[in-house]
């Protein structure tokens, strides 16, 4: 079935030539693209743009709907096919709306205000035409809380039809189901809350807003969303989130929560925590708006209405996403770029906003493409937003080391019961940071005193961090931990020789098997896919000679950060020879996983592996 477009306007332009040419140049682009054209059936807009869709190459009888006011289908202009004489007066402008896929504005008076409000309740694409008139004041703009997209701009016939055709996919979505019900009250939800629950401790107000409220009894957060047009479709949408997140148990930005339908009414219970609100003027660094969007991409969500309101600051700074409802949805490129271009907004002014209700000025044009340039009132200047947003977004969406092997990491040590760690060769620290975060107790020691100093605020904060003096004398101490992490470490070239490399990998393992208690978790690059050379993080230049069961040298290409550097392959057997010597048993072994996918063939960077203490005694520390 075809679409139908509306096109609403000034009912007299005869001294607008401009009016005119843009009226009849969009009735010809419609037919050109498939669509029905509909309009009120009299003169003005309504009969340039009937006047234009007569002229496509493409036009088909009964392509040109007019829809009267009155009961004489006479009055209709002469390019109409199929007048409908409605007796309606200017009721007929909501049956205009509501047959309409999409609504396009050209100018305008009060009767087209009347239509383009109508057209906002009823979820339909809005286009506005920036000539003068109704479509030019409101174009860009929002008319309530109620929709989280805005009324969309376009200069010419051209442009409009382009965001007709880029748009109205998602609009099919939203459709109009009739005017919602009215929200109950807040002691009513109060009473639904505690009859479906059952809380043993008084409930807290925290809220409400468009969608329902939101209580506390300081154990577990409930919501009630009383307030949707289609709250079974939005139950299953939510059941399948909680779903995803279960699942996912490496997900901090978002919490697990339970979703129940009853009586056409949604609930949802997660778990309380302390956090503060995303307040304005604060200052939350970059990279925190870069891991929350990229948890967005590893559950394949997004958040259309990512606004301040909406995040909460965790203890440790990290943020965190509380709006549970309609504004999730499954991922897209667009809606993930739009949600990026968002946060981008939300990050730059962060510190020049007083009020979190002043973002939605600046968050509302960047719904459809990057366009910041109502961000200029700040001594922004457009074409370096323009960058830096790229090289932000190219963060978000490139794939390095922690994205791929952090999220086991942190499952494997949330599975172990113990309370702390030593990270042996803790690099940047954000192992460290991450075990931290789940309340085990981290000790590091890196050797390198110049990469910690530059990672001491951002990963390195309440780590004690050791360097090998330091770290000798705990070993000799016989300070024990309940486990060792060692990331990366034997897999670097760490000396020339083959002899000198094996002598420090055992200074190593005697130095974890002095640290440890019980378990061991070791990372090494994964000698089982060597061969396969390019992976999602990197390409691996191999030497003409390399043969799988033999010690090889060779160069991995970051894509990432676009650097190479070596490392030192060796096979499988080796590092089940070097545990045994140790008196180490494999209690596990996990392949991180790779997106790119070759022909079929899968790839693996890195291999894991969690070791158990035997009941021997230590080797001898030397």
């Amino acid at each position: 079935m075809k679409q139908i477009i509306a096109i609403i306007g000034n009912a007299n332009i005869e001294d607008d030539i401009k009016k005119q040419k843009i009226s009849f140049e969009l009735g010809k682009l419609i037919i050109n693209n498939g669509f029905i054209l509909a309009t009120g059936g009299l003169g003005g807009v309504m009969e340039y743009a009937s006047k234009g869709a007569k002229t496509s190459k493409k036009y088909t009888e009964n392509s040109i709907i007019g829809v009267l006011p009155d009961y004489n289908s006479d009055n209709a202009n002469k390019y109409i096919d199929i007048a409908i004489p409605t007796g309606f007066g200017l009721a007929r402008n909501l049956m205009l709306i509501s047959m309409a896929n999409a609504v396009i504005a050209v100018g305008g008076g009060s009767g087209t205000l009347n239509e383009i409000s109508a057209s906002w309740q009823m979820n339909k694409l809005i286009i506005g035409l920036q000539v003068n008139g109704w479509s030019q004041k409101l174009c860009g703009n929002a008319l309530d809380e109620r929709r989280n997209d805005i009324i969309y701009c376009a200069k010419n016939a051209q442009e409009a039809i382009e965001v007709l055709n880029n748009k109205i996919s998602y609009y099919q979505i939203q459709k109009f189901t009739g005017i919602s019900k009215p929200i109950i009250k807040k002691n009513k939800a109060k009473q639904i809350v505690i009859e479906h629950f059952k809380p043993k401790i008084e409930l807290e107000f925290l809220g409400n807003g468009n969608e329902g409220f939101v209580f506390t009894d300081k154990n577990y957060v409930y919501k009630l969303i009383d307030k949707t047009e289609q709250p079974l479709e939005l139950y299953w949408t939510l059941l399948s989130l909680s779903e995803t997140l279960k699942k996912e148990n490496s997900i901090t930005a978002f919490p697990q929560f339970e979703v129940s339908f009853l009586d056409n009414q949604i609930l949802i219970k997660y778990k309380y925590e302390q956090t503060n609100k995303f307040i304005a003027n604060t200052k939350i660094h970059i990279d925190k708006f870069i891991e929350l969007l990229k948890q967005f991409r590893q559950i394949n969500w997004t958040l259309t209405d990512f606004k301040p309101q909406n995040l909460r600051i965790t203890e440790q700074g990290d943020l965190l996403v509380i709006d549970l409802g309609k504004s999730f949805l499954p991922i897209s490129d667009y809606l993930f770029r739009s949600m990026c271009c968002r946060a981008f907004v939300t990050y730059k002014l962060q510190e020049k906003l007083s009020n979190p209700q002043d973002f939605k000025k600046y968050l509302l044009p960047v719904n459809e493409k990057p366009n910041f340039s109502l961000m200029t009132e700040f001594n922004f200047v457009e074409d370096n937003l323009i960058q830096e947003f790229n090289a932000f977004y190219k963060k978000v969406t490139t794939v390095d080391k922690k994205d791929i092997l952090n999220p086991i990491i942190k499952s494997i040590f949330s599975n172990l019961k113990i309370n702390s760690v030593f990270d042996y060769g803790s690099g940047y620290g954000d192992m460290s940071k991450l075990l931290q975060n789940i309340n085990l107790s981290i000790t590091a020691y890196e050797p390198d005193e110049k990469v910690v100093e530059k990672y001491k605020k951002k990963y390195y904060q309440n780590v004690k961090v050791l360097d090998y003096v330091k770290t000798k004398k705990l070993i000799i101490s016989k300070v024990k931990f309940d486990s060792v992490l060692c990331s990366l470490v034997l897999c670097y070239p760490l000396a020339e020789s083959k002899e000198g490399r094996l002598e420090i990998i055992n200074q190593i393992m005697r130095d974890i098997t002095a640290l440890t208690n019980k378990y061991v978790v070791m990372v090494v690059c994964n000698p089982l896919y060597t061969y396969q050379i390019c992976s999602t993080l990197q390409k691996r230049i191999l030497p003409d000679n390399f043969d799988y069961k033999s010690e090889t040298k060779f160069i991995k290409r970051i894509y990432s950060s676009g650097r190479e550097r070596f490392d030192v392959h060796r096979p499988l057997s080796f590092y089940e020879n070097l545990f045994e010597d140790y008196n180490f048993n494999i209690k596990e072994i996990i392949q991180t996983n790779d997106n790119k996918n070759t022909n079929g063939i899968h790839n693996s960077d890195f291999l894991i592996f969690v070791l158990e203490k035997g009941k021997q005694k230590d080797k001898q520390y030397e």
